[in-house]
């Protein structure tokens, strides 16, 4: 027969590869940023499992995935709410994003 013949697959964990969202701050907004980052990176590093730093130099949040990351979505719910806050929602009401799932 001329078809291939492959081996079973592993079983590979699907967000092995580390993935890297860099969220723009407005100018207006760093101050707001910095005053409830306390209360902003929680969600993101205990809930997402994620690894967050702020870049104060380029005025930018920096989302990384890592190996405790569990859901592949976790990115990009990350990214709306770190987006939410810098578009002017309250902090509570952005994290009602985290909880939403398929948004789109």
């Amino acid at each position: 027969e001329g078809r291939p013949r492959f081996a079973p697959s592993r079983d590979i964990d699907p967000v092995t590869r580390v993935e890297t969202r860099k969220i723009p701050v407005p100018p207006h907004r760093m101050t707001p940023l910095k005053q409830a980052w306390p209360s902003i990176y929680p969600p993101l590093v205990e809930h997402l499992k994620l690894q967050c730093r702020m870049n104060i130099k380029r005025k930018t949040v920096e989302l990384r995935t890592s190996q405790h990351t569990t859901d592949s979505g976790a990115l990009q719910k990350g990214e709306d709410f770190v987006k939410a806050f810098t578009l002017g929602f309250d902090v509570d009401d952005a994290v009602a994003l985290l909880r939403l799932d398929d948004l789109y």
